[in-house]
């Protein structure tokens, strides 16, 4: 490729990137705009509250319980004898609920959930139901896009509430009854040691209801973008679970710099 070309194939792709930001940076604000009709979309809401809940429930609690195993294992294994275990079952406690569990979560869900209202809305557009809806009158952004923003700002952190106790709760059997590595009062000294409340919030809160807006808003975008039939909407779905980790990513590290 000439350097001409080059440099044209880079303008272009900034071009993109630019347009796309601000696209859904339009779709975000259509979408808040929308919320006040959100009555009107009910039902549409619940449907979307059990896809992002009882239905991501067993992902959630596999991920979980092996989350707790995992750094558990990882926590003893890095420890040293010169360190009291209870500074060790703290690191152990705070990493998995405000870093590891959330994103690890996230990350599994973007695939899932991500993958699913992209193609979902995708094969609407391919379809043209998108177009139907306007000509009911229904607004699309109303009826597709705000009942799963919401749902995955309200669903996502009650499942990552439920994952890191039971993270939390495998860890302790793992560390008190399968290794006796520390006893059970030894363990709640560690997790009680130097305890804030506002991690808690961070970790099970804060990070999961952004998290779950992003997913939700760039599923949707690619859903309402998709073009070219079946293999557009394999392209939409895939570009949804890519693009939504990314930002996940760049998410979990500024939320952690401005708020701890």
């Amino acid at each position: 490729m000439s350097r001409g070309k080059l440099l044209i194939k880079l303008g272009e792709s900034g071009i993109n990137f630019f347009v796309s930001v601000h696209e859904l940076a339009v779709l975000f604000l259509q979408t808040i705009a929308s919320f006040p009709k959100i009555w009107f979309y009910r039902r549409q809401l619940i449907d979307q509250m059990y896809n992002f809940s009882i239905s991501t429930l067993p992902i959630a609690i596999v991920i979980s319980i092996f989350v707790g195993f995992g750094s558990t294992v990882q926590g003893v294994y890095q420890s040293s004898g010169l360190i009291p275990r209870s500074f060790t079952i703290n690191v152990i406690f705070k990493s998995t609920v405000i870093e590891l569990s959330p994103i690890i979560l996230s990350l599994v869900l973007a695939g899932k959930i991500g993958a699913s209202v992209a193609a979902e809305i995708g094969s609407m557009k391919i379809t043209e139901q998108i177009d139907a809806l306007e000509t009911i009158p229904l607004d699309p952004i109303g009826f597709l896009v705000l009942p799963r923003m919401l749902a995955a700002f309200v669903m996502m952190p009650a499942i990552t509430l439920i994952a890191n106790f039971l993270a939390m709760f495998s860890s302790f059997f793992m560390s008190t009854y399968l290794t006796e590595w520390i006893s059970a009062f030894e363990f709640l000294n560690g997790m009680k040691m130097d305890f804030k409340l506002f991690e808690i919030l961070l970790g099970s809160i804060i990070k999961p209801a952004t998290f779950g807006v992003f997913i939700a808003l760039i599923g949707s975008y690619f859903g309402l973008k998709t073009s070219g039939g079946a293999r557009g909407v394999g392209k939409s779905s895939t570009n949804a679970v890519v693009l939504s980790a990314i930002v996940i990513v760049i998410l979990d590290y500024y939320l952690g710099e401005l708020l701890l």
